[in-house]
């Protein structure tokens, strides 16, 4: 009995001997900097009616994460209308480009801004002011917020925009919803 004693407690300093030399601290991991590519953001707006009146907008967007919660980018904008619903038949395209701001504000909402520079043409959009020329440019600023769920480097959004340029010449009407995902 007094060797297995012995032999037991034997064991037991063995086992507290050994786990001094143990290191049960947690490795320091160092989260390392993103680089360019991993801050990069892709998304746009796709829109697509079909029927007398037929409406299709390609806009893809590419951005910069300029820290975790505000980014900022570019952008192209092709919209075609296609309205058989007037005699004659309304039908135009309008292409351009677009400057965004985004912030995010609480993990769930988020600001928003663009500036849009559009091509349009003087027939439907300004016959009174530039009846010479084909195409005239008009800036189209937008401004807003709306609700935002992360997702991976970019998220899913739903916004309300005000149109800061509502002219008579814009295609535009002074407020828009958007949904959308930049990822």
């Amino acid at each position: 009995m007094k060797r297995i004693l012995f032999l037991l407690a034997f064991l037991s300093f063995c086992m507290v001997s050994n786990a001094q030399f143990i290191n049960d601290e947690e490795p320091e991991y160092q989260e390392k900097e993103p680089t360019f590519k991993d801050r990069l953001i892709y998304g746009g707006n796709l829109g697509l009616l079909i029927g007398s009146n037929t409406y299709i907008n390609i806009s893809p967007a590419i951005g910069y994460k300029i820290t975790n919660s505000f980014s900022a980018g570019t952008g192209i904008i092709f919209e075609y209308m296609n309205d058989k619903r007037y005699t004659p038949t309304f039908n135009t395209s309008i292409f351009g480009g677009k400057l965004f701001a985004q912030q995010v504000l609480f993990d769930f909402a988020m600001i928003y801004g663009e500036f849009n520079i559009l091509s349009l043409e003087s027939k439907y959009y300004n016959p009174e002011l530039h009846p010479e020329q084909k195409r005239f440019v008009l800036p189209v600023p937008w401004f807003g917020g709306g609700i935002y769920q992360p997702a991976g480097k970019g998220g899913v959004y739903l916004m309300v925009l005000f149109n800061l340029n509502n002219s008579p010449h814009s295609p535009y009407e002074p407020y828009e919803i958007r949904a959308g995902f930049f990822f």
